[in-house]
């Protein structure tokens, strides 16, 4: 099977007026979703040997977006935390892709399993006007997705990726799920 060009992007870093946008932060402020994200993002590239965009945070979406559609990528995926008040993974894909469907059902999956977190599962979400409602999924050329890692506001969840070996075992479980989704679990 043909060998797909792969990037991965951080969520957050800088936002359209280029000033430091954390995302979403922990209860007691200390936990920055940025730069958890990127933690997780690095060893999901390293385990993928793919590119990686927004590791430093100086790209907010609309240059992220750029930066995807000028790199002839097959897939990207934006790794961000949730917050809200809410608990597990969750990955939102591009509605009507079945490669975007099969990639984020293992993501959920490899990151539920390996975290011992709650697989939220697959989900689409579209606006008022029937359009993909995330910027990054709708702008962006290759099939692409939006993954939740964990919870950021929740305790238990954020127990698990706020150490370095908690960032590498997610990332791993991203890479893992991202290299069956689409090769060894890929259609011919």
């Amino acid at each position: 099977m043909e060998k797909k060009k792969i990037c991965l992007c951080v969520g957050h870093g800088k936002n359209a007026w280029g000033r430091y946008d954390p995302g979403a932060v922990s209860k007691d402020q200390k936990y920055h979703e940025h730069r958890i994200a990127k933690k997780i993002a690095k060893y999901a590239a390293d385990y993928l040997g793919c590119d990686l965009i927004n590791h430093d945070g100086s790209l907010c979406l609309s240059e992220r977006i750029k930066a995807v559609n000028a790199g002839s990528y097959d897939f990207a995926a934006d790794i961000h935390l949730n917050a809200g008040g809410g608990t597990g993974t969750e990955v939102y894909y591009y509605h009507g892709s079945p490669t975007g469907k099969r990639a984020a059902e293992e993501i959920c999956r490899s990151i539920s399993e390996t975290m011992g977190v709650k697989n939220r599962g697959a989900k689409v979400r579209l606006n008022s006007s029937g359009r993909d409602y995330f910027g990054f999924i709708r702008q962006t050329k290759p099939c692409a997705v939006l993954i939740e890692t964990v919870f950021i506001d929740c305790e238990s969840d954020l127990a698990k990726v706020k150490t370095e070996e908690g960032c590498k075992k997610c990332g791993i479980a991203i890479g893992k799920a991202l290299e069956k989704a689409l090769y060894t679990g890929a259609k011919k």
